[in-house]
This record gives C-alpha cells, structure tokens and sequence, in this order.
C-alpha cells in the first residue's frame, strides 16, 4: 500500500513541519474511533452513541445541532441516546465526525489570510457533494466518499498551524501570479498540503482508500495498479474540490480552480452525472449547516451554469497543458545557438514562460518569439479566424511585413494558411512556385518574395481556430520537415495555452466584473479592502471613498419609463469613468449603487471629486416627470488603519443594496478570441511608450555581426527604445536595407548591463543606421528599467 502512495519521509516532513520535541500531530481519538466504527457493519446506535459521549464537548455541539432550526423538530432532545436514535446512524456519525474534526482539528490556526471558517465551508462543501456525486454514480459506499471530501484538504490545516513558512506567504503569492495552487505550494512551502494530509492519515492509520483520496485528488493516478473502486473514490473528490471552486466555495478566497488530473475523465463520465442538480442539493444541505455555522454560502439561485462549463473547458486545457511535455525541452542543445544564432535572454522554453502570462496577448507573444528563437523565418504571423465572416485575419506579425499585414483579412481557404485552417494538418511547401496553393495576394501587396512556408493549425479538442504560419528562413535556407514536426509540436501545446488564457480570462472577468458597465463589482470591492496592508499599499494611510447611489430607477414590471434601466447605468457609469482620476477605482456595488475609492485624498479633495462628478451627471440627465433620475453622493475619508471596518460601514449605508451576479455566457473561444485581442492589441498601443517616437537619447558602445558576411565592426548606440535602436558604425562596408545584424552594447545603468539583439536595418544615412529589433524578446526587465528611468 505504501508503495501505491508514494508517500514523504519522516525526514521530507520535518523540513517543512516544526514538530516540537519530535511530537507528530494526532488525529482526534472520537474521530478515529467513528471512523473505525463507520467500517464495521454491526455497529449499531448505541456505540455510535457511546463513541460520541468520550468527549463531552462533542455531545454537546450535536445536540445543539440536533436542535437547531436545520431539523425543524417539535420538541427539544436532551439525551444523545435520543438524539442518534431520531437521526439514524448514517447522519448522526457525519454530524459527529464533522464536528469532532472541526472542533479538534481545523478551528483555529495562524495564519491572518487563511480563513478557517472559509476552509471549513470548502470541506463541507466537497464532502457534501462527494457524496452527491458518490449517490449519482452508483459509488458502493457514498459515506466513505463524504469523509473523503471532508478530509481531503486536512494537510492544509497542519501546514498552517506547524508549517516552517507561513501559509500566508503563500496566499500573497498566489495573489499575483496565475500559478496553480499546488504548484505554488510546492515551490514555496516544499511540500504539496495533498502530501503531507496523505501522510499523516497514514500514519493515523485511517482507511487506506481515504489516505488515496487525500494523496491523489490533485496528481495523477493511472501509473498505479489501483482498484476501479480506489480510482473512483479518489475521481469523485478531485470533480467535487473542483466544482466547489468553480462555484467560488474554495479553501482560499481567490480564483483559482484546481486543475482534474488526466485520469478523472476516464474514470467518470462527467456528461452522464447531472451536476447542476448535484450542486443544488449540495447548496440545500451546506446552507442548512450554515445557519449553524453561521457563514454565508450561495444559495442555489445564484448557481450559473455558464461558469460551471466554462470552469469544465478551462480544467480540460489546464489537464492537456500540465500532463503535456514542453515541446522545447532539451530542444536548446539540439538548436543551438550555434552558428549565427546569438544568445538568448531567454532559454528555449514555453512550460515556465507560459505559466506566468496573465492574458492571451502574452501567450501570444511568448509563443512567436520561441517560434522566432527556433526556426529564424522572415516573417511569422498567426492568423485567427473571424466567426462571422469565416475570414482569416492577421491578428499577430512579426518580422519584416508586420506593419502593413497586421488586421489584413484572407478570405476562407485562400492561400497555404487557408489550407490549413480547412484541414487541419500541419504542412511545409519548400518551394512555393511549385505548389497550386500558395496565393501571391500577400505577396503584390507587401512587395515581400516568398520561397518557403510551413504552417500548422491551431486547435481546441474539436474546433480549429487559427494558424500559425512562417515565411522564409533567414538567409537562403528553406523549411525541412524536421523543422515541420517541431513546429507541430509548438502549435499543439501553444493552442493548449491559448485556450487556456481565454478561459481564465474570461471567468475572471466574470468573478471580478460587472456584466453591464464592465466596471469592478461588488466581490472586488470587498477583496480590495479586506486586508489593512493591501489597503495601505493601494489607496495609502489616508483616503477617500464616494458612495454614489442613483434614484429614480424604473421598478421592475414598470417597463414603460425610458430610457431603460441598463442604458441610464451605463451612461452613468461613463460619466463616472471619464470624470474620475487616473489611480481612482469604481466599482458597482449593487443595482442602483456605485463606489469609488480615491488614493491619498482627504476631504476637501474627495469634495471636488464629487462636485465634478455631479456636474458632468446634471449635463446628461436632466430629471423630469417621465424621467426623474438623480445621483446622490456620500463621501467618506477614511484611515487604512480602519480600513477594515469598510466593508461593515458600506453595508450599514446600503442595508438593501442587491448583490449582482454576472449571468453573461462565456463564448467559445474560435467566437471571441479574435475581438479580445483586438481590445488588448488597443489597450497596449494607449499604454505604449510614452517618450519620443525615436526613444531614449543615449550614448552606448557596442559591437555588430552582419549575418550575410560576418563582417564585425564597432558601433555608438545614439537612440534607444523597446522596439528600435539607431547607431553609428565605426568604418565604411556594405551594410544594407534589409541586412539583419548581430549588435551587442553595455548599458551604462549599475549592472553594466549587456543587451544582445538581432536587428533589421531599415534605413541607411551615411555611417548612421536606423534598425528595428527582430524578435525582441517578451519582456526584457534590464532595457524596460533602464528606458524607464531619466
């Protein structure tokens, strides 16, 4: 059995546990004892009862439960005895053992940001609906799979309270990347929370099928020579921990669902079990425990289906994109950098580079200059189709056409990429002149020769998206069919991670937007002052808060009043956007309630602020009797040491305020990735460079190789950005338009810091060059601080 769990040492735990003279942690005795006497047929009631009266402090939390508005009974049970026999031995023993792990073991902790109270709600939660799911599928014993999901997050508890690095360091670190929790875990505290729980529910010798659940529901399984009951038991509290996530039920208060190992999809049929009405049952049962517990849980009228199926695609790409080997790896010594290859500020990598991007356009971004490392075209590009007119547009270009075939549209099939697109295969064409194909269009309009293309498909599970497509190698070398199964590989794991982005992208906007004004909502409001330190980091010691609320909103059913609700909301929250200053953040708080916090502002401030506001809003609506809009504004200056008290004021000013929830259907990603990268591809032209076109004026010492001959020569860097440089050279030579070049210069920053580039020379006036950087890389932290500062 020790073998199937593959579990720590003794001495892998004392690294990342402090265990006080050697002492291990102990499983609660009444727990151990219930869970023993759950395995045994012929335990009867009144050892139930028994168990439970060891400890007396247990007794008297079930009967308190027992008596509770969640069983509605007459009259009130003041035996235990009493108390078993009416609930039956199923339900008292989850009562008890609930209770008893709760009370003994995950009440209390250290750890500021860890929140038990949430933790213990996700356990309950994936218990309760483990055994939902358990029920569904005919599971021999769905009480052995509530317990299951009860403990399955038990290493949690016991990192927080023993960990030798605080779990709240991992929490601040979650918080800025788009890391997965366990991966996160591991790298930081060492070990994963499902390690260490499997450990120790081995050493407290609980079932060995509960000591698998706890091991695995994160990791896979299919190497192990497991039973189909263990692989099932282990598949019903991995979907179970998932969905809880997806339905914002998680054990840290952030988004980020786990991903469902390989194996889970094999094992149970997700389309043959009837979640949503898992989860609504589950909802019924948990919000019952609740009003014992007193945590607020969504009730199953906020249930969306929308983030439940959007949460199952974005787990089947994170499933294809974790257990999927990185194309690149071990590529780098096969590829070089030999020959003319110059040094790479960035190894020959997606895995890493990939996990850290936070939007589609650095996915993107990453993926074409890892294409431009590896295969050295010309000219690159992905082409995204248009699901409305089935075109294929430019959507990303790099290299020597990028600026005229950026938003260039192909009609459907023309071409090699259109090809490609309606097949799906991946296809090299050496030499263009030589196949019916290939379509000069491009050609004539760039003025471009193309030799040689390979190209290769960009694809979810069922639905092609995109291509991905290279023109030319540098120099006179064409395209090799080696070069055709790397890129191959590429696109299958970049698709992967495309798809990926959308997804998380999207539920994020979901959990953290406002459907109808795209502005802020409620979740991040309350999230963005519920820590004094992050209040202080963002808004500083001292700032403001305006609540604005507006009146006059047609009432439901009184559908005659216009303009409508929506359109009057919308308007103002423009109004709002373009009166606000840069730092300030808005959010909508409810229906007919807005919220801006103002950073470093006090009152006489946050006044001008409010009478800017109110003037811009008189100019738009003027109230009448058909129309009788008005915006009132409170303001408030508050401390950040108080900061925390927020949350309690604003719902003490907006008793009745109504929670909105963000129903808006996530689209497919072949439906929408192309409109989200156009906002981004907008969004990072307004955030761009914001000095002088021709960049920072420098004076810089260098070398150049040009790649056609290898002449070499020195260089004075005069002008310097992101994306050019231009420079003198130090003697006459045959350098022209078009020559890419191999330059490396110091800058005079602390580090002395040497940048390596290939550039492409663009224009040629006497000894001064001027020359665009060919595949800069996606970010470059040494050149971006340094054209940053004065």
């Amino acid at each position: 059995m020790k073998d199937k769990l593959n579990l720590p040492t003794s001495e892998d735990i004392k690294k990342t546990l402090r265990l006080e003279s050697g002492k291990l942690p102990s499983f609660p005795p009444a727990a151990a004892k219930l869970l023993e006497a759950s395995r045994d047929d012929k335990t009867s009631i009144d050892d139930i009862a028994k168990i439970v009266e060891t400890d007396p402090g247990i007794s008297i939390r079930v009967l308190e439960i027992v008596n509770s508005a969640m069983y509605g009974l007459r009259r009130k049970i003041t035996a235990l005895s009493e108390a078993v026999a009416f609930l039956g031995l199923d339900e008292i023993k989850k009562l008890a053992l609930g209770m008893t792990v709760f009370e003994k073991l995950f009440k209390s902790g250290r750890a500021e940001k860890f929140n038990r109270l949430l933790f213990w709600r996700h356990c309950i939660s994936v218990a309760v609906l483990s055994k939902e799911i358990a029920t569904e599928i005919q599971y021999p014993d769905p009480e052995e799979a509530y317990i299951a999901g009860l403990l399955h997050d038990v290493g949690k508890v016991l990192l927080d309270v023993q960990g030798r690095v605080k779990v709240d360091d991992l929490i601040d670190e979650l918080e800025n990347s788009t890391d997965l929790i366990i991966e996160k875990e591991r790298s930081i505290l060492g070990i994963g929370h499902d390690d260490v729980g499997a450990f120790f529910c081995s050493l407290w010798k609980l079932p060995e099928k509960l000591s698998m659940a706890v091991r695995y529901h994160h990791q896979p399984f299919g190497h192990l020579d497991l039973t189909h009951e263990e692989m099932l038991l282990i598949s019903i509290v991995s979907v179970a921990d998932f969905l809880c996530w997806t339905q914002g039920i998680g054990s840290f208060d952030i988004i980020r669902p786990p991903i469902l190992p390989p194996e889970v999809e094999k094992t149970i049929d997700l389309s043959r079990i009837n979640l949503i009405d898992c989860i609504q049952r589950m909802n019924k049962e948990v919000d019952n425990i609740s009003k014992f517990y007193h945590f607020i849980f969504p009730s199953a009228d906020q249930l969306k289906e929308n983030i439940l199926w959007a949460n199952l695609k974005l787990s089947k790409a994170n499933t294809r994109y974790y257990y999927q080997e990185d194309p690149l790896a071990g590529l780098q010594k096969e590829v070089g950098p030999a020959g003319s290859r110059m040094p790479s500020e960035m190894e020959l990598e997606l895995g890493k580079p990939l996990a850290r991007a936070k939007s589609i356009k650095e996915v993107l971004d990453i993926v074409m200059y890892q294409v431009g490392q590896v295969f050295e075209p010309l000219h690159w590009s992905i082409l995204l189709k248009d699901p409305k007119t089935q075109d294929m547009v430019f959507s990303v270009v790099v290299g020597t056409s990028k600026d005229k075939l950026l938003g260039i549209r192909l009609p459907k099939g023309e071409g090699i990429a259109g090809f490609i697109m309606e097949n799906g295969q991946s296809l090299i064409v050496q030499d263009v002149e030589k196949d019916v194909r290939f379509s000069n269009r491009i050609d004539q309009y760039t003025g471009f020769k193309t030799r040689s293309i390979i190209g290769t498909p960009l694809k979810t599970e069922d639905k092609i998206f995109g291509v991905i497509e290279l023109i030319n190698k540098i120099g006179e070398g064409r395209f090799t069919q080696k070069d055709l199964t790397i890129l191959s590989s590429i696109g299958e794991y970049a698709a992967i991670a495309i798809e990926r982005a959308y997804y998380n992208q999207a539920l994020t906007a979901l959990a953290t937007k406002d459907a109808l004004t795209g502005l802020k909502n409620r979740w991040s409001f309350e999230r963005a002052v519920s820590s004094k330190d992050d209040v202080m980091k963002r808004y500083g010691t001292v700032f403001s808060m305006l609540i604005a609320v507006v009146d006059g909103l047609t009432k439901e059913g009184d559908a005659d009043v216009s303009p409508g609700n929506d359109e009057i909301l919308k308007r103002i929250a423009e109004i709002l956007n373009t009166t606000k200053r840069r730092q300030d953040d808005i959010f909508r708080y409810g229906e007919d309630t807005f919220i801006l916090l103002l950073p470093l502002t006090y009152a006489d401030d946050a006044d001008t602020v409010k009478h800017r506001i109110l003037k811009a809003f008189s100019s738009v609506f003027t109230p009448t009797v058909q129309s009788p809009i008005q915006l009132q504004i409170q303001t408030y200056t508050v401390s950040a040491e108080d900061s925390v008290h927020l949350k309690n004021l604003v719902k003490g000013v907006l008793p009745k305020s109504k929670r909105l929830i963000n129903d808006s259907r996530v689209k497919d990603i072949e439906d929408n990735l192309q409109v989200i990268l156009d906002n981004e591809n907008k969004k990072k032209e307004s955030d761009a460079d914001k000095g002088p076109a021709l960049g920072k004026t420098v004076s810089l010492s260098g070398e150049f190789i040009r790649l056609k001959t290898r002449e070499s020569g020195y260089i004075k860097v005069e002008k310097l950005s992101m994306k050019t440089v231009a420079f003198k050279i130090s003697k006459s030579n045959l350098i022209e338009v078009n020559d890419f070049l191999d330059i490396q210069f110091i800058l005079d920053d602390l580090k002395k810091s040497l940048i390596k580039r290939r550039v492409v020379v663009r224009e040629i006036k006497a000894a001064y060059i001027l020359a665009d950087f060919y595949n800069p890389p996606p970010y470059s932290k040494d050149l971006g601080f340094y054209l940053m500062s004065g």
